[in-house]
């Protein structure tokens, strides 16, 4: 029997032997793609590709080895409540963003892909028409055209870290090869995606811990740069210089009234800026609550001593856009400088006021010594050119240093603000000041005969006249709003112990008059002016005692106020009944106390001598009394 042939006379044998070397062939090649391929995503990390490459070349890699028309890997998104296109092949980028934006897979829905990463399976349409659960995205595969789509799940160490999707135009059933050799490209892709990620994660560490430490390197050089002025003593101003040379702004430093204390670059655009903010309708005011705030053109941030804001720094923002980090270090490392170095000019002061304090108080026991002048003329001052006295108080004031932190500054603020005084006419001329017995005391220059044409009086009088205006208007600048009552020694020349004593009865004597918020000469106090400057308070208080002893005597034995009834009844001209009012006492209270004042001394309150004489006795009694306690 002849052996079978095809029409070309060759045997079937042979043709057999064709067809399989042939498919031999094919499946070789297939193999050898399959393996470049696999192997191209085994070196996605080592060839330093991206996740986002990495995502693009699985979709790429599925589209070429499966034969789809469209390949896309959906990942999880940030809020990790849909699935959104994150590579793709055969897609256009503006059919992805809005896929992306409108119709992202919701998690946990009916779609194929929502089920592929909840169920960890491959899940296949054959033809999405008559796919029960699709409807939803049926107008997305219209527009994009596929007929029917595979999901795959990427499976990676320890969960599912999203799908691998393929789509055909046609209607096509999926067969268990399809499905195995996508399987296959899933677990390849996600382990690929694993390392790249894992590389991504250790690159963007690295270049972390290189930012870190450059910034590291940087913020020393800044904390070197500004600790090297402060140790070099350049002071506020060399501190903000160089913080404005390092950051290339301009900056201003303000003190909590918002006076400026140093400025450097810009040309003074900050204080422009300042300056436009205090305009009407603007209070200026910077936020203490936050370590930076920022209004659009200056970033403002607090110095901080403690828990007192000392200052404020103003930096230039032009652009708006704040700080960066380093600059926002060099700020910071600024105001860390700046607060020491006003803790170092506050215990420079507090020092130097301590110093000016224990001469003053050795000028007002024993005069000018020899080792007084010794030690004023270390600290600018010559003893013997001082002429006038003035003391203030204000309320509230410990008038003494190291009672506490918040006194201490209190008293240096009021010290800082006499001491930086000038008189009129003179530039070098100021106070010697000190805190003393509650009060901010101040010693001041007047000139001698021979360096002027006026007389001693002229001078001493030009002076008490200027001082104390100044002293009240630079202590209502220190603390704004507060009652300041301020008194001067008076026209003629005396010793300076004397000149205080005078000043300082004055000022004993308004307050307790309740006078405030002016200032005080023994010329305006008329006659109690006069007596305070007798320097005899014993005869003074004997003449009190004459006319008052009996008065004083019963209120001291029965605890009554016959004294003080009758100082309220004289200073409301001898009406009884505001007195009464006065003393929030029943005016037949009033008429019994007055009679038995008349009954003590013999006198008459209807009488005008008596009544002279009682208010004399009176004004003679409280200027004894400050003698007294001034002289203690």
């Amino acid at each position: 029997m002849p052996s079978a042939r095809t029409h070309d006379n060759v045997p079937d044998t042979t043709l057999d032997a064709a067809r399989c070397a042939c498919s031999h062939e094919g499946v070789d090649s297939e193999l050898v793609v399959w393996l470049g391929r696999l192997r191209e995503l085994s070196a996605v990390a080592v060839g330093g590709r991206s996740v986002d490459q990495a995502l693009e070349l699985v979709a790429e890699t599925a589209r070429e080895l499966l034969g789809f028309d469209f390949c896309g890997v959906l990942v999880p998104d940030a809020a990790g409540t849909a699935l959104v296109i994150t590579g793709w092949s055969g897609l256009s980028r503006e059919y992805v963003d809005g896929v992306n934006r409108s119709s992202p897979v919701t998690l946990g829905s009916t779609a194929p892909s929502s089920q592929a990463y909840f169920g960890g399976r491959p899940v296949a349409v054959s033809d999405i028409e008559v796919e029960r659960g699709f409807e939803p995205w049926g107008g997305v595969a219209q527009e994009q055209g596929y007929r029917s789509m595979i999901s795959v799940p990427l499976i990676g160490a320890d969960r599912v870290l999203g799908t691998l999707n393929g789509y055909h135009a046609r209607i096509h059933e999926y067969s268990d090869l399809e499905v195995e050799r996508l399987t296959l490209l899933a677990n390849h892709a996600a382990a690929a995606l694993t390392s790249a990620s894992l590389v991504e994660e250790l690159r963007g560490a690295n270049a972390s811990l290189l930012e870190q430490r450059d910034l590291l390197a940087k913020s020393e050089d800044i904390h070197r740069r500004l600790l090297r002025v402060s140790l070099e003593s350049g002071g506020l101003d060399g501190v903000v210089r160089t913080l404005a040379d390092l950051i290339g702004r301009a900056v201003r430093l303000e003190d909590p009234r918002g006076e400026t204390l140093a400025e450097a670059g810009g040309a003074g655009s900050t204080a422009r800026r300042h300056d436009a903010a205090q305009a009407p309708g603007h209070d200026g005011a910077h936020d203490p609550a936050h370590d930076r705030a920022h209004d659009g053109e200056i970033v403002e941030v607090p110095v901080r001593l403690g828990a007192e804001e000392v200052g404020v720094l103003r930096v230039d923002d032009p652009s708006g856009a704040g700080l960066d980090a380093l600059d926002a270090r060099a700020v910071d490392h600024a105001s860390v400088v700046i607060a020491l170095e006003v803790l170092r000019i506050r215990a420079a002061l507090e020092t130097e006021y301590r110093i000016q304090g224990e001469v003053l108080t050795d000028v007002l026991l024993f005069g000018v010594t020899e080792q007084a002048s010794r030690r004023a003329a270390a600290l600018g001052h010559d003893l013997a050119g001082l002429r006038v006295a003035t003391v203030a108080s204000v309320p509230g004031l410990g008038g003494a240093l190291g009672l506490g932190a918040a006194d201490t500054r209190r008293t240096l603020a009021a010290l800082s603000a006499v001491s930086a005084l000038t008189l009129p006419g003179t530039s070098t001329a100021r106070p010697l000041v000190a805190a003393l017995q509650g009060m901010i005391v101040a010693l001041w220059p007047a000139p001698r005969d021979s360096d002027r044409g006026a007389s001693g009086a002229d001078a001493v009088g030009e002076v008490s006249e200027a001082a104390g205006p100044l002293v009240l208007r630079a202590l209502h600048t220190a603390f704004p709003g507060e009652k300041v009552l301020v008194a001067a020694s008076g026209a003629h020349h005396r010793p300076l112990p004397e000149a205080f004593r005078i000043a300082r009865g004055a000022l004993t004597l308004a307050r307790a008059t309740g006078r405030a918020d002016e200032v005080i000469t023994p010329a305006g106090l008329g006659l109690v002016g006069v007596l305070l400057q007798t320097d005899q308070p014993e005869t003074l208080l004997e003449f009190a005692r004459e006319r008052l002893g009996p008065l004083m005597d019963y209120d001291r034995a029965r605890g009554t106020d016959l004294v003080e009834t009758l100082r309220r009844h004289l200073d409301d001209g001898l009406d009884r009944a505001a007195t009464a009012a006065a003393l929030r006492l029943h005016p037949n209270t009033v008429n019994q106390r007055l009679r038995r004042i008349e009954a003590l001394t013999g006198a008459e309150l209807r009488r005008p001598a008596d009544v002279v004489s009682f208010a004399s006795a009176l004004a003679v009694w409280d200027v004894a009394r400050s003698l007294t306690a001034t002289l203690a």
